[in-house]
């Protein structure tokens, strides 16, 4: 049973990054933003260097709480920045953990249509994660974290005119660590769900 949930993981993976590419091959930093203007069209390169979105979460293996930036490099890819803290105050940890995590999230499938301007979307991926704590060495290494959930997107500006798009996305993500399914798979007293955890996460998206 977890050698079939393991293959699960690595196909769905592996049909996010072939599907994906076949969805969009656009480069992003040769994209542009048509912006409505005295009612006029008017044509500006994007600036590659401005983050798309910002993002807030809960759990996820990134510490108690985290933030961070990101890009949409392609419409079926991004990749977020978020800087995690964990201590007496956020977790109830005695020993204070900052957590640095690269969040590489793949759309599985395009955007469905609940209401009006409401869309879900589910999602994989994979994120980096490096810790530091003084006096946990378990921390002070890189970590692997695969995860799956799926966002609830609200376009804010629904304007086809507009190249780019506002809009908020609540999203849920379902994740364990490398060292955790490794545990998992050797013992056989560990559950599933003593590996898995929950992340909660809010993002605001500015293109």
């Amino acid at each position: 049973m977890k050698r079939i949930f393991t293959i699960t993981l690595l196909l769905i993976s592996i049909y996010t990054l072939v599907n994906g590419k076949k969805r969009d091959s656009l480069n992003y930093l040769t994209k542009t933003d048509t912006l409505i203007l005295n009612n006029e069209k008017v044509t500006v390169p994007r600036r590659a260097f401005i983050p798309d979105h910002t993002a807030v979460q809960y759990a996820g293996n990134i510490g108690f709480i985290s933030i961070g930036v990101g890009y949409n490099f392609i419409r079926w890819y991004d990749m977020t920045l978020m800087f995690g803290l964990q201590n007496e105050f956020f977790g109830g940890s005695k020993e204070s953990i900052k957590m640095i995590a690269l969040k590489n999230t793949f759309n599985l499938y395009k955007k469905v249509r609940i209401y009006r301007d409401i869309s879900l979307i589910p999602t994989a991926g994979l994120s980096v994660n490096w810790g530091y704590a003084k006096n946990t060495d378990s921390y002070m290494r890189i970590h692997l974290g695969p995860f799956i959930g799926s966002k609830i997107r609200y376009d804010i500006n629904d304007d086809k005119r507009l190249r780019f798009r506002q809009a908020v996305e609540l999203y849920f993500e379902l994740g364990t660590l490398e060292t955790y399914m490794r545990q998992w798979i050797k013992n056989d007293h560990i559950n599933a769900g003593d590996v898995l955890n929950l992340a909660i996460g809010v993002r605001f998206c500015y293109k």
